[in-house]
């Protein structure tokens, strides 16, 4: 298989020291690439690290959405990252995220890839309560915005720029304004899919919807799994895998995902991929690795072994396209999302087509490690409880000093910050790829609306905003 790239500067002899991005740089080069089967392998773990580590529980299950940002769990997997810890891990596929929460709850996994506003709005009692974790980010940006092939020629009528070849980025929603009235006139109003109400596609879609002056809902209230009050639009649960099989059957107008199902709904000719969220929130965390409070505070030194493997399987990630280029062939493999490889490649390999033909690089689309990605910070909490306040999840007021307290609980620098102290120590990372503080503000250039974060202001930085609660 062979698959050609526009503006990638595809080098496999580059020094392991070349970031990604770096390399992204060069424009101008198309190199034809060939792509082998991957097959599973079975790292032996160093049984010495068990005892010297003191690990607790060296045979693990994992879990994973069949999305590519699961990538760091299975690349420290197949890598022998977490072997060299002492650890034994498999990876299980899982149905949907309301089934991976549950399931972290209850420890049936010992850890997962979640979506990083999960543990929070698992601490704060939506939906349920329950204490996750967070030591580990998996990864920034990553999310797409897709509509249908018909919603995006109402969207070109309403905005003839969109019909012009090259057409700017981002494509705002404000077009979708318009259509929404008329629509909900017609008895027939515009639904999109997201992956789970408290999740970053969910806060995401919102977001682009918005900042277009499109109301997509209230929340009432912690119990309130669908926030549909006052919409202009309505929202609804769809898993991932499952997002191009709505789209086709009509059931939905567009959706917020990862890939690669907005790439697999063009390359199906299906959908139009309007924006990925770097245009919309450039820095977004979008997935973590989480685990139940319970299992960290039993099992600390085998949580520990994972962080180490997980950091450093994103440092890999993002030093070549060498590396990229591997980890879509593992990807691919049927054990984990066993889709063309092709597919897998057009985010992973810093390019994003929009429609065929329409493919522009897109360097910051998944970022891993760069800009320390891999880093929980605390500032992605405040954001996410923000959007959950703006949109009614938190259904009262609370104090900035609350809006921290969930921070702290949740978001586990500290944890990081130790695993990572240890990798130092043996050579494998570098003290500059470590951020000082746990806070990061976010200046309003990042922003489609343009409105700059300050996570140490989150009331503040709520009411700035013309739609949603106060």
């Amino acid at each position: 298989m062979s698959l050609t790239f526009r503006g990638i500067f595809l080098s496999l002899t580059l020094s392991t020291c070349c970031s990604l991005t770096a390399v992204q740089a060069a424009e101008g080069t198309a190199t034809a690439m060939t792509f082998t089967p991957y097959e599973i392998v079975n790292p032996r773990p160093n049984l010495a690290k068990i005892k010297a580590n003191k690990i607790e529980k060296p045979v693990l299950k994992l879990g994973m959405i069949k999305l590519t940002d699961c990538i760091p769990i299975i690349a420290a997997r197949e890598l022998g990252y977490f072997a060299e810890e002492g650890l034994s891990v498999t990876i299980e596929v899982q149905a949907n995220w309301k089934t991976v929460q549950e399931r972290v709850v209850n420890m049936e996994l010992d850890g997962s890839h979640m979506l990083y506003n999960h543990p929070i709005g698992a601490r704060i009692g939506y939906l349920g309560s329950s204490n996750i974790i967070t030591p580990y980010n998996m990864c920034i940006n990553g999310k797409g915005i897709t509509v249908s092939n018909a919603l995006w020629k109402q969207m070109q009528e309403k905005d003839p720029a969109l019909k012009e070849p090259g057409y700017p980025l981002p494509v705002k929603a404000d077009s979708i304004k318009a259509i929404a009235k008329e629509r909900t006139a017609a008895g027939n109003p515009l639904r999109f899919g997201m992956t789970f109400p408290s999740g970053s596609h969910n806060f995401t879609l919102r977001y682009w919807l918005a900042a277009g002056g499109v109301n997509p809902g209230f929340y009432e209230g912690p119990n309130d799994p669908v926030g549909k009050k006052d919409a202009d639009v309505l929202l609804s649960t769809v898993p991932p895998p499952q997002m191009v099989a709505n789209m086709t059957a009509n059931t939905i107008d567009g959706f917020c995902v990862g890939e690669p199902w907005n790439q697999r709904a063009v390359v199906d000719g299906i959908g139009v991929a309007v924006n990925g969220d770097q245009y919309i929130f450039d820095g977004c965390p979008d997935k973590v690795f989480g685990v139940s409070e319970e299992w960290a505070t039993k099992y600390p030194n085998t949580l520990n072994a994972v962080i180490k493997g997980l950091i450093r399987a994103g440092q890999w990630l993002d030093e070549s396209p060498a590396n990229r280029k591997l980890a879509c062939e593992m990807l691919a493999n049927k054990n984990y999302i066993g889709t063309n490889v092709e597919v897998l490649a057009e985010s992973m390999l810093g390019t994003y087509q929009y429609q065929p033909g329409d493919r522009r690089e897109a360097k910051n689309f998944n970022i891993f490690y760069g800009r320390f990605a891999s880093f929980p910070f605390k500032s992605h909490a405040v954001w996410g409880l923000t959007q959950a306040r703006r949109w009614g999840q938190i259904p009262i007021n609370r104090s900035d000093s609350w809006y921290f307290e969930i921070a702290d609980q949740t978001f586990r620098t500290d944890l990081y910050r130790k695993a990572f102290g240890e990798l130092l120590t043996d050579g494998k990372v570098k003290a500059a790829d470590l951020p000082a503080e746990d806070y990061q503000s976010h200046p309003a250039e990042v922003f489609i609306d343009k409105i700059a974060f300050d996570p140490k202001k989150p009331n503040d930085y709520i009411k700035k905003f013309s739609v949603g609660l106060k």
